[in-house]
């Protein structure tokens, strides 16, 4: 009867969506492999949607680490209910290293994507003798620094510096990943407000930990810490739907995720058109609270980098423009590059979306009972301000290079939140198939850039 009831389970999961899902990668990689060695140009990477990655050598010490992950997220995921919530914490961020010492060793796992290739923020951070003189000089600069650290806020490769300056760079990947690891807690807080149950909660925390783009991307990524900082500012809003009002902790929270956030990316933009988004929804309704609450915070923000000019010379908004004009300098794609528009477009989306895992996709395209993921106001309040938000950075041709699972990690909540009402055995199934293809990425390949 068990073993039928079982069945049963796994019959009902949608499974023709995700063997759907995954035709479709295979058709569109292939096509656009097949047109790239045609001699067409796509302005996309040969192995769509994924941007960046370079095969791993194969380590029988990466192996064994990658069977350690395997087994210990499982069971991790078995046993969540028993485990201490603190517990858990730990078990995610043991998680996440193992993960990622499939790659091999710390130095690989922890210090290469710092040093190997050159092009990052680190080969300019050493190159440092005064910061507050490169942070005046920094926009007059801008061309002569590597290709991230021209694209980003200054403050990014000053962190490196100031880190740098009083240790060593095994010091500096430590730091980084703790910041990041600061996202489990935020994360589970976010879950309480918005009326989480127990169970489902330690159960999403550790599908946090294993979920392809988190386990890949939060080891000594900067985007780890605007994870961080995004969902300071989602705990903002979730304590207020919590509480049923704007009280002073949410605005601060809200301030500060996103000062912090526009401090060392500029994707920080996200978080502005989540604001407009979120207020238009409400302003629908009538309600100007949430909008007054907007115009507070971003009379904070500008405040914050009036002072900061004003103490360093340090100019936002014309380094902005001008890393906007190195990252796109012959202008919108859409009119001098339309099909290189429409295919960069794609393959951002089907990053994201390979990077949150088939199985994800599976439940969140399926209409089967058992995987609604709708169910919720408030949720979808906060979902579709931020794919509101994203779709309006996209069409302006924002993430012109791809890297999404990465650049735009600070999505994620916002689609596991979704998870909510899904039947507990769907939820089940989702989490294998999951935690399944991020052993196979981790193995694969090593998708730093």
């Amino acid at each position: 009867m068990e073993e039928k009831l079982q069945w049963v389970t796994l019959k009902n999961f949608p499974w023709m969506v995700f063997l759907v899902a995954v035709f479709i990668w295979i058709a569109i990689a292939g096509g656009n492999y097949y047109y790239q060695l045609q001699g067409g140009f796509t302005g996309t990477g040969p192995l769509f949607p994924i941007s960046v990655i370079y095969p791993n050598q194969f380590l029988w010490s990466g192996f064994i680490f990658a069977f350690l992950f395997l087994i210990s997220g499982i069971l991790a995921f078995q046993y969540s209910e028993k485990l201490n919530v603190y517990l858990l914490f730990l078990i995610s961020i043991a998680l996440v290293v193992l993960g990622n010492l499939s790659q091999g060793d710390f130095d690989t796992a922890f210090l290469q994507p710092f040093y190997l290739k050159g092009r990052q923020y680190y080969a300019d951070a050493i190159n440092i003798t005064d910061g507050s003189i490169w942070l005046r000089d920094f926009s007059k600069n801008l061309e002569h620094f590597q290709m991230h650290t021209k694209t980003h806020p200054p403050f990014v490769t000053l962190l490196h510096f100031w880190i740098l300056n009083i240790s060593n760079i095994e010091t500096l990947a430590i730091v980084f990943f703790a910041i990041g690891c600061l996202s489990f807690p935020i994360f589970y807080q976010i879950l309480v407000y918005l009326g989480f149950e127990e169970k489902r909660r330690k159960w999403l925390l550790v599908l946090f930990a294993v979920i392809p783009s988190v386990n890949v991307y939060l080891l000594v990524s900067i985007d780890a810490l605007v994870l961080t900082s995004t969902m300071i500012f989602l705990l903002g809003f979730t304590r207020i739907f919590n509480q049923n009002k704007i009280d002073a902790v949410s605005f601060l929270l809200i301030s500060l995720g996103l000062i912090l956030t526009n401090l060392i990316t500029f994707s920080g933009l996200f978080l502005f058109a989540f604001l407009g988004c979120f207020s238009f929804y409400f302003l629908l309704k009538a309600k100007w609270n949430f909008v007054w609450l907007s115009l507070m915070t971003t009379v904070v923000f500008v405040l914050s980098f009036i002072i900061i000019f004003a103490a360093t010379g340090y100019n936002h908004l014309d380094t902005f423009l001008q890393a906007s004009h190195s990252e796109n300098p012959d202008g919108f794609r859409l009119l001098h590059q339309p099909f290189v528009y429409l295919m960069t477009r794609l393959e951002d989306i089907g990053e994201i979306f390979l990077f949150l895992s088939f199985g994800f996709l599976a439940v969140f395209f399926s209409k089967k009972s058992g995987t609604e993921v709708f169910e919720n106001r408030n949720i979808n309040i906060l979902f579709f301000s931020a794919i509101s938000a994203l779709s309006a950075m996209l069409l302006t041709g924002a993430y012109g290079t791809g890297e999404t699972a990465r650049a735009c990690l600070y999505l994620v909540p916002y689609f596991l939140i979704l998870l909510k009402d899904i039947n507990s055995d769907q939820f089940k199934i989702l989490f294998y198939l999951c935690i399944f293809q991020t052993f196979g990425m981790q193995m694969i390949g090593n998708f730093y850039w």
